[in-house]
This record gives C-alpha cells, sequence and structure tokens, in this order.
C-alpha cells in the first residue's frame, strides 16, 4: 500500500522535480533480488533514489538501512522496507544479508555518511561482504549534486526537502573471481576497491582505497 502511495502519488506531485536527470534505468533488474550501491551526497538521497528505481521495479520493495529511530519500527519496516541501524551493527548486516537471501532488493551507502567532497574514503566493508556472501548482482549507483552542497545542519535538514540530483545507474558488477576464495582482509579491500570505483566513476568522483 505504501509502496503504491508513493509511486503513483508522491513520486509524481512532491519528488520528480528534484531528479535532474536519470541514466541507466535498464542496468536494474526488474525481479530477483540485487545490492544496490550507492555514494552519499545528501540527506535526501534515499528517498529520491528509492522513488526513482520503483519505476524500474514495478514497484518491488527497495530495503535501506535507516539511522533514524523513527524508521526503525516494525511498521515502518513492514511499509517502507528500512533496516534499522543497530547499535550492534552485526545485526543490521544479518538483517539485510537475510533480506537479499530472500530474493529481496537491498540499497547500501557505504560511506556511511553525507559526503559532498570530490573523493570517496573510508568505506565500510558491507557492500563488499554481502555481495560476496550472498552472490546476488551488485548494481553501481552514482549520485551527483545539481543543488549547491549544505554547508551546517540547518542546510542538511533543508537538502532533505529541496535538495536535487542526477542519478547514474551502471551495470552489475562481476565478482564470481572472487567467490570462491577466503573472506578476509586482502579480499575485502580488492572487493571495495572494484565497486566503489565503479561507484566513483559514475559519481564523477575519484576513490581512494
Amino acid at each position: 500500500m505504501a509502496y503504491r502511495i508513493i509511486r503513483k502519488i508522491i513520486y509524481p506531485i512532491m519528488l520528480r522535480w528534484r531528479i535532474a536527470s536519470v541514466e541507466g534505468l535498464e542496468n536494474l533488474p526488474k525481479s530477483g533480488p540485487a545490492l544496490l550501491v550507492a555514494n552519499h551526497v545528501g540527506l535526501q538521497d534515499p528517498q529520491l533514489l528509492i522513488t526513482t528505481l520503483m519505476r524500474q521495479t514495478g514497484g518491488k520493495k527497495i530495503h535501506v538501512i535507516a539511522k533514524w529511530k523513527i524508521f526503525h519500527t516494525k511498521l515502518s519496516q513492514k511499509w517502507l522496507g528500512t533496516i534499522p541501524l543497530f547499535a550492534d551493527r552485526s545485526k543490521s548486516f544479518l538483517y539485510a544479508k537475510e533480506l537479499l537471501e530472500k530474493g529481496e532488493m537491498v540499497l547500501i551507502y557505504p560511506e556511511g555518511q553525507v559526503n559532498i567532497f570530490s573523493e570517496i574514503r573510508e568505506i565500510k566493508s558491507g557492500a563488499a561482504r554481502l555481495g560476496l556472501l550472498t552472490r546476488v548482482p551488485v548494481v553501481p549507483i552514482g549520485l551527483i549534486r545539481t543543488s549547491a552542497p549544505p554547508q551546517n545542519e540547518w542546510a542538511h535538514r533543508r537538502d532533505f526537502m529541496f535538495g536535487r540530483v542526477k542519478i547514474k545507474i551502471g551495470p552489475p558488477l562481476d565478482l564470481s573471481p572472487w567467490y570462491n576464495l577466503t573472506i578476509d582482509k586482502p579480499l575485502i579491500k580488492k572487493v571495495k576497491a572494484v565497486i566503489m570505483s565503479a561507484v566513483a566513476k559514475l559519481a564523477n568522483k575519484t576513490y581512494i582505497g
């Protein structure tokens, strides 16, 4: 129900004007599981990205990790597809892994915070580990700001309501050469570089691992 309302009413009326352009929607799987990996340029990212991608998935729910407590409720998880960011981060990781194994789509931001700069650094390992363990398609997504970057807390909140972005979706990445290897720190570093280099290229940024 919630997704139908978002797709039919909220996106066309309230959000479409905030999407400057979209490229590569054809690279998004129309069915089955997928791990969507994006850079993070503002608080508006999840709502703008999910409502845009829903046009290609036919309304299939896209689950995303949510920091704000208001999105940790059972109702939010069921209706909006949120994944609570637990104090014990391993719980959030296992939650996302289970969803992928059930055939769901999961959106993840490895930077873990808004980054308005031209370089991507110090990312989390969750995307690489999920890609290796679940072996689902990993789709890189680049977000490019078209509105001025926020410089303070008030500007970040304003961004949530009015920020605009360009969205570029790349083809799924092939991680199969590493599926049968031992998952250790060197392998995680390698796979992180593969994923985030693709994301950074789409976002017109540079990845420094």
